[in-house]
């Protein structure tokens, strides 16, 4: 995530952070948000991302990063938002888990018909071109 936020910093961007007391606890707080918002619960947190964000964007992470975005997927099939998610499969680093949803459509846990799917990304600059796609279509 700095690496993201150093990147926004470079630009004179916004950085909005949301953390956890749990995160801060653990003392894994970065010092780059321009705002930073604390909340009690990683849910909280997450409910507060759902509400700030406009598109989502996922790179590759490890447990924390998977249960937002499927917390992300799963809100938007039950229809509480309709924001674009964009899973950045970086190197193939996503192949496996896009070969677990194929399967899991092929054996109908997923419609064939999804109301809510996430666009795949090849690499940032794909990512980035979705990004000014959805942004244009919002």
């Amino acid at each position: 995530m700095d690496a993201v936020a150093e990147g926004a910093q470079s630009k004179n961007g916004v950085i909005i952070g949301v953390i956890s007391q749990a995160i801060i606890k653990m003392n894994r707080q970065s010092n780059l948000p321009t705002e930073l918002i604390t909340v009690e619960t990683l849910s909280d947190r997450k409910a507060q991302m759902k509400t700030l964000s406009d598109v989502f964007v996922v790179l590759p992470g490890s447990y924390g990063t998977l249960d937002e975005m499927l917390d992300i997927v799963t809100s938007g099939i039950v229809g509480e938002h309709n924001k674009p998610l964009i899973l950045v499969n970086q190197e193939g680093f996503y192949d496996q888990f896009l070969n677990q949803i194929h399967k899991m459509r092929s054996e109908l846990f997923i419609p064939v018909e999804e109301r809510y799917k996430p666009l795949i990304a090849q690499n940032v600059n794909h990512c980035m071109e979705l990004i000014n796609l959805s942004t244009k279509n919002s």
